[in-house]
């Protein structure tokens, strides 16, 4: 047989010793400790030998899924389990004289701190249940780690939606003590909120996180977590703002179909309707709240408003194109035709041409600066002309709706 070298026979040493180590207590042992913590054990009674002494529960949170923020009930729904802790002072024994390096109890067995969610939104309910085990140390450290689906409150800000950041909280109270009884507090040296096989979510993204307890001089004992979150926008950009950005181009053709086409108010009333889809489509997404309005459906209904004008000056326009043209033009109107032809750039007419003639501009034939007689204007060339002037001023108002709205989201979002 082979000569054994000191070094192996050491390992072969202390692996014995290891495993006659673990294998010290038997069963038995195990459940004569257990009746003997649990002889005269209640459940009722906060685990301190002095009475007048707080229990310090450490907490900590970990953050599995973010399943949903629903803005319109305006509550955040986590995935997460509680890493709950303290020291139980009646469940202390010698691991050393016993081999017994930590218990499990039924969480109805032994004392547990009635931590409930303050700010919840469902039934108000106890953490954890029957089925749950708490691992119980020989110092009499208690580990709880109850997991649950959290539906909180959360105040939801809807200015710059859908570039918005939303604060939202999650709290925790003992209920039925007060903070010199049961004083629930943060670990040190850890982060309170942790990613315990953390699924990130398709809509919302975690911009921060922070955790803080109520304060010393506060009768209630709390434990608040903190979740910054900023919504990702490209499914509302590419499925909202761009059709009615470009809705908003399509409504300005309104005054380029000739009058005589028949197609202008049909067209004007079929772009307001669809401005009308669009602004309830992001009601629905939007919790009722008469405090905040969206940026966004604002912007909506003065597209909208611009619509009903178009459709007002619409149907003007074309009461105006078929007027007789035995009817005298006012000066107003008189007016808006001048301002068209500025806008075009048209030069005034001289007293006489080179042939010694006054000619009246024929606006269906585009010449190149023609002279005009500002006097010599029919009911035709007023209804072209407010096609003209409007189509520039619904552009110019629309274009700087847009990058009114498009800078103030992009100040609230950064």
């Amino acid at each position: 047989m082979a000569k054994t070298t000191p070094y192996i026979t050491l390992l072969m040493i202390v692996a014995l010793s290891k495993f006659r180590e673990i294998t010290a207590a038997s069963a038995d042992e195990y459940k004569n400790l257990q009746t003997s913590l649990m002889t005269g054990y209640s459940n009722k009674v906060r685990p301190v030998r002095n009475q007048a002494d707080a229990v310090f529960v450490y907490t900590a949170y970990f953050l599995a899924d973010v399943n949903d923020v629903d803005a319109v009930q305006q509550r955040l729904i986590t995935t997460a389990y509680l890493s709950i802790s303290w020291v139980d002072e009646f469940l202390q024994w010698d691991s050393v004289g016993t081999g017994i390096e930590r218990l499990y109890f039924k969480q109805t067995d032994i004392w547990t701190p009635d931590v409930v969610l303050k700010n919840g939104v469902k039934k108000f309910e106890e953490l954890g249940g029957k089925f749950y085990y708490l691992e119980v140390s020989p110092n009499g450290r208690v580990l709880w780690m109850p997991y649950q689906v959290f539906e909180s409150k959360c105040d939801i800000d809807i200015t710059y939606f859908p570039f918005d950041t939303q604060t939202c909280h999650i709290t925790f109270i003992s209920w039925s003590f007060t903070k010199v009884e049961v004083n629930m507090t943060l670990y040190d040296g850890t982060d309170p909120i942790n990613f315990y096989d953390f699924v990130e979510n398709s809509v919302w993204g975690i911009k921060s996180t922070s955790a803080k307890t109520s304060p010393a001089n506060f009768g209630d004992s709390t434990v608040t977590f903190t979740l910054q979150l900023h919504r990702k926008p490209l499914y509302y950009v590419m499925n909202l703002i761009l059709p009615v950005v470009l809705l908003g181009v399509i409504s300005l053709l309104v005054f380029v179909i000739p009058a005589d086409a028949g197609e202008k108010m049909s067209f004007a009333v079929t772009v307001f309707l669809s401005f009308a889809v669009f602004l309830s489509i992001i009601s629905m997404q939007l919790p009722v709240n008469s405090e905040k309005t969206s940026l966004l459906g604002v912007y909506l209904v003065f597209q909208m408003s611009l619509g009903v004008a178009t459709i007002v000056i619409s149907a003007f326009q074309l009461r105006l194109h078929h007027r007789c043209d035995g009817r005298k033009v006012g000066t107003f109107y008189r007016g808006i035709v001048r301002i068209e032809r500025c806008l075009r750039c048209i030069r005034p007419p001289c007293d006489s041409d080179e042939t010694g003639s006054n000619k009246k501009y024929d606006w269906r034939n585009d010449s190149y600066e023609p002279k005009v007689d500002y006097d010599d204007v029919d009911w035709k060339d007023v209804s072209s002309a407010i096609d003209f002037v409007c189509f520039w001023f619904m552009s110019f108002c629309g274009i700087t709706a847009t990058v009114v709205l498009i800078v103030y989201m992009y100040n609230g979002s950064s």
